[in-house]
């Protein structure tokens, strides 16, 4: 549908800089409105504390540290390994209750991103509805329009009041389709979280099961 509203109306003006959006009796426009912030980041967007690639250790300092075990452990009596493999099992009881309680928190983190996409695509369903409603005020406003602009010459007063009302149904149309298409933005960059915090929450239990199997010597 075509509008006729005058192209000076709450238009920007080069001479003064004024918004395209604002007009001088300063009601409010869609340009007021707040912008969306990003809905991703969080403790796990850059993968999990304990296990993965961002804590892998370096291959060759790996194979330095094991090369100095097995050639330190010959000279060691039976008595000083065994004490020392009981220690180095303490130790990966503790690290292993440590990764646990992290997997624990990524679970309550993927549940909590869940729950945000919910409602955000509640937040989307409730937008559409919104945009339908002004589009329907908004094609009754403009044929109310047309019909007053037949008569203008004749009932100019009237014809005003009906480019009035034209107006702030399309200011309302334009705040409502702007809205719909930010939700469904955002529901849509939610859902790219989701799947990529599932993917890694899916790599980091196995990594964290093996981990855990190895620390407790049943590798």
């Amino acid at each position: 549908m075509r509008s006729f509203r005058s192209s000076g109306t709450g238009r920007r003006d080069a001479a003064d800089g004024q918004s395209m959006y604002t007009t001088q009796s300063g009601r409010y426009t869609p340009a007021q409105r707040p912008r969306r912030v990003s809905m991703s980041g969080g403790a796990f967007a850059d993968g999990a504390g304990t296990v993965g690639p961002a804590v892998t250790p370096d291959p060759a300092e790996t194979n330095l540290f094991r090369s100095r075990s097995v050639s330190a452990e010959s000279a060691l009596s039976n008595k000083q390994r065994l004490r020392i493999s009981k220690e180095e099992m303490k130790q990966g009881k503790r690290l292993a209750k440590v990764i646990q309680q992290e997997a624990k928190v990524e679970k309550r983190a993927l549940e909590s991103a869940v729950r945000e996409l919910a409602e955000l695509q509640k937040l989307q369903k409730y937008a559409v509805k919104e945009e339908a409603k002004t589009n329907v005020a908004y094609g009754h406003a403009l044929h109310k329009f047309h019909q007053e602009e037949l008569v203008f010459l004749a009932a100019q007063a009237k014809f005003e009041r009906a480019r009035a009302d034209l107006t702030a149904h399309e200011d309302a149309r334009e705040a409502a389709r702007e809205h719909a298409q930010q939700a469904t933005e955002m529901l849509q960059e939610k859902t790219r979280e989701v799947e990529r915090l599932r993917a890694q929450k899916a790599a980091d239990d196995r990594e964290r099961e093996a981990k855990i199997r190895q620390l407790k010597g049943k590798a």
